[in-house]
């Protein structure tokens, strides 16, 4: 509907949601219907029960007083209360002896007879795991494209549930459905932890089959004790660690009916967890693509090292004939070390390792079925050979590919210029958060960590909304972070809350994470019900920075204090982090300035949330509380010549950024960091950083300068890092070094999201299009810098207002800029300093305010070879 050029925009809206077909939008079968000004609308009506099915349909007035519609969506509710399972937990007896290399997942089954009435009437199965599982109904996987479920939560105070449509799996007579458990993040290995087993030691299983509904409603089959129970080929199976795979003890046909499950053995019952198990809130992970490896080696009498050419998330399939005596492993990395080996240095305790013995010489298809790794290459160790005895040769048969996954199914936008390295930027940034934003929005993909680090999604948070729909995906994160919220309000470095988090209070900017995520999920999406739910929460924690802070200056209740993390040196002579030397990581902006802008910025975005929730009064009181730290800040840090006090790069890129300063004041304040980036001869910034600083100088006078930080291609920069190979953003800006030395193993991802927030100015100040406000104001921003080393930038962005596109090109000393503003929008263009728009050869000013539509316009008065540098 947005795509409707001719809607009217004065009037509202209209949505209607009911339990039929029939009459959705003229208010039969009990349809509830509501209108909004806006391209969303909060759902108000009756509550929703289990098991229930909705319709819903959008309708919108023309110009011309005719009424369009949108097809017809559903939507179906999971169980909603433990009450509603009359299934039991259940796992396999656990084995004897077991240890890391072998824990067998656990096989689970159970026969069961349908009538041809359950078969034909519509069937569900629920089901969740404490660990991961996998299931299969007749031999058909009805998890081919939901992996790694039930996915990762808090399980001590949550555990997701899915739903699975069964009908065109269920069949009269004998049905069997099979189910395979590994320990995934509840039992196998996590973070930073040395030992596995932080949830519990043994995955366990609950799934409800269910046939159709109202009062003709039964359940098929529910786990308990009849249940069969045994073990196959998966030996062992750790997300960190890799998988063990013996095909010779894989059970034949265990997941179809007919097979004799006479000799395994019962069942066992699980004592009930605790946890509240409710239906998944967001998408699951899903396969993304298959990228063919290329060889780039074979060592004599060792490995044959393949590239993919991505770094990515997920595992390698192998199609070959084997050596049956041989175990055949496959080890992952992200570089190569120089004799052509893959690095797994930087792994620390992540093996990354996957191993098979086969029964035959096959060929074999070979792939894991619970692990995911982070990697370019992977390294094959025992593949056969065609000459046996001398110098390995990779037969002709042997195949082998990467598969990547996605938890960010909806792509939803894209950006291109005239410079490919730039595309290749952005391409490398959308890389980097598809391949970390999967359950949780980690740090890294790769080494014995992968936490949902709150500092790094938080400063990501805006780039990666213009590349993906993050939606649901930030109202299941944002539940994970309230859930580990300490007895004081205290917010933790990273959700779900593992150890050590869980022993203080998370740093500045990392719980402020918190705030910023939420802030994005209101003002991107308009989701209110989850600021409502998580408002007491927000309120809380920054109660709980108040109490220990009542100067409004942020020294106190800070724990480890990263403050400007990865920054570089500001001159020489300055040591590492206290404490984190191993990693080789520098935090150089005082952390009272960092910290306090932090506050500020919380402060601020919290009032607006409260401001759309309606919390008048407490919007009023944050946002006065806001101007009090704001004006603490200033007293404490900024000195009468616009100065700030032991000022790094990111102090003064953040102050600008985060409003702390008045607008002349920023002015200065910008001249400022140009003169620190000029005197270091480069960027400084960490992860808090970034953000601030291109956006800080390109809109207070020095855009053509802040595009050349962008282009430069000297370390430190991103055009270092593709120079370098990478095709994913680093964690260090000096990850590797021009004379191809490596920074510390300890500590150096090559799949980092931090540093690649820089793409938001490529959307926003490159290509001009900024649709933060949009789901508010219905009006999208478009005011490019039309830097003069690009011939021309193109982004595009699929808002809940409908497409987006903003597209602009040179001519001599004009600019040609095309705009594509949805139906539900308008677009506000402002043209650069000196510059006017010119529409159908009518000059138009400065600023202008177009309706939906394409539209066409030209910028003139500004001079190409003379932009102000």
């Amino acid at each position: 509907m947005a795509a409707e050029a001719g809607l009217d925009r004065s009037a509202p809206f209209r949505v209607a949601v009911a339990g039929a077909l029939d009459g959705l939008l003229d208010g039969a079968s009990g349809a509830w219907q509501g209108t909004s000004a806006r391209p969303w609308l909060g759902y108000d009506g009756p509550a929703l029960k289990s098991r229930e099915k909705r319709y819903w349909q959008v309708a919108a007035a023309t110009e011309s007083g005719h009424t369009v519609t949108s097809p017809v969506a559903s939507f179906e509710v999971g169980l909603t209360s433990r009450a509603e399972w009359s299934a039991q937990w259940i796992t396999a007896p656990p084995p004897a002896f077991p240890r890391e290399s072998w824990d067998p997942c656990p096989y689970l089954r159970h026969a069961f007879d349908v009538d041809d009435r359950a078969a034909a009437a519509p069937s569900r199965l629920y089901i969740t795991a404490l660990g991961l599982y996998r299931v299969w109904l007749n031999g058909v996987e009805l998890t081919a494209d939901a992996l790694y479920r039930p996915g990762w939560t808090d399980y001590r105070t949550r555990v997701h549930h899915q739903t699975y449509d069964c009908g065109p799996a269920l069949r009269p007579g004998r049905n069997v459905l099979a189910v395979t458990l590994a320990k995934g993040w509840y039992a196998g290995r996590l973070g930073l932890m040395r030992e596995p087993g932080f949830y519990g030691s043994h995955p366990a299983l609950l799934a409800q089959l269910e046939s159709g509904d109202g009062p003709n409603r039964e359940v098929l089959t529910a786990t308990g004790e009849h249940w069969r129970a045994a073990q196959g080929a998966l030996l062992a199976s750790d997300l960190l660690r890799g998988e063990v795979q013996d095909l010779r003890q894989e059970p034949e046909g265990w997941r179809a009916p007919g097979f004799d499950d006479g000799r395994w053995a019962a069942a066992e019952l699980v004592a009930e967890p605790g946890a509240e198990v409710v239906p998944q809130p967001h998408e699951p992970i899903t396969r993304f693509a298959r990228h063919n490896g290329v060889l780039v080696h074979q060592h004599a009498r060792g490995p044959t090292v393949f590239d993919f050419g991505q770094n990515l998330v997920g595992w390698t399939k192998l199609r070959t004939t084997c050596l049956p005596s041989v175990e055949l492993i496959v080890r992952h990395g992200e570089i190569l070390t120089p004799e052509k080996l893959v690095y797994r240095d930087n792994l620390r305790g992540a093996f990354q390792e996957d191993r098979y013995a086969v029964p035959d010489a096959g060929p074999h298809d070979l792939e894991p079925s619970f692990t995911m790794h982070g990697f370019r290459y992977a390294e094959v160790w025992g593949l056969p050979s065609a000459e046996p005895h001398g110098q390995s040769e990779l037969l002709p048969t042997t195949e082998i590919e990467a598969v990547s996954v996605t938890g960010l199914p909806a792509q939803v936008g894209s950006f291109a210029c005239s410079d490919e390295r730039l595309n290749r930027l952005a391409r490398m940034i959308e890389w980097t958060v598809r391949d970390n934003f999967l359950e949780v929005a980690t740090d890294c993909p790769q080494r014995d960590e992968r936490h949902g680090w709150l500092g790094d999604a938080g400063a990501i948070g805006q780039t990666a909304a213009y590349h993906f729909d993050l939606s649901a995906f930030l109202v299941k994160f944002t539940q994970d972070i309230a859930d580990g919220q300490g007895p004081d309000g205290q917010i933790r470095n990273w959700a779900p809350v593992v150890p050590p988090a869980d022993s203080r209070p998370g740093a500045p900017g990392w719980s402020d994470g918190y705030i910023r995520l939420v802030h994005l999920l209101v003002q991107r999406y308009g989701d209110l019900s989850a600021a409502a739910r998580l408002f007491p929460s927000m309120r809380a924690f920054l109660a709980h920075i108040d109490r220990a802070n009542p100067d409004g200056l942020r020294v106190n209740q800070v724990g480890a204090d990263f403050g400007d993390w990865l920054s570089l040196p500001e001159r020489e002579g300055l040591t590492p982090h206290t404490g984190y030397a191993y990693t080789g990581a520098y935090s150089t902006t005082p952390h009272p300035i960092h910290d306090t802008a932090h506050s500020y910025r919380s402060f601020v975005q919290l009032a607006e949330i409260a401001a759309r929730l309606g919390e008048d009064a407490e919007a009023a009181r944050l946002e006065q509380r806001a101007e009090q730290i704001r004006q603490a800040y200033r007293s404490a840090f900024v000195l009468p010549d616009g100065h700030i006090k032991d000022a790094t790069q990111t102090a003064y890129a953040q102050a600008i950024g985060f409003g702390l300063l008045d607008v002349a004041d920023a002015g200065l304040a910008a001249a400022h960091l140009r003169a620190e980036v000029e005197r270091r001869g480069y960027l400084t910034t960490g992860i808090h950083g970034v953000q601030h600083v291109l956006p800080a100088l390109a809109r207070h006078g020095h855009a053509e300068y802040a595009v050349g930080l962008l282009l430069r291609q000297e370390m430190p920069s991103w055009l270092h890092m593709l120079a370098s190979g990478g095709t994913t953003v680093w964690e260090k800006w000096d990850g590797i070094k021009p004379d191809g030395t490596l920074s510390t193993a300890e500590m150096n991802s090559f799949n980092h999201c931090a540093l690649g927030s820089v793409g938001q100015f490529l959307f926003e100040g490159i290509a001009g299009l900024d649709a933060a406000a949009l789901a508010w104001t219905g009006e999208v921003s478009i005011a490019s810098l039309y830097p003069s080393a690009l011939e021309w930038a193109r982004a595009s962005y699929l808002s809940p207002a409908g497409a987006i596109e903003s597209s602009w090109r040179w001519s001599g000393d004009v600019i040609e800029h095309e705009i594509q503003v949805p139906g539900a929008a308008t677009a506000r263009v402002r043209a650069p300093s000196g510059g006017r728009l010119e529409v159908d050869g009518e000059e138009r000013g400065a600023e202008l305010v177009l309706g939906p539509g394409r539209h066409a316009l030209r910028v003139i008065g500004l001079v190409r070879g003379l932009m102000p540098r």
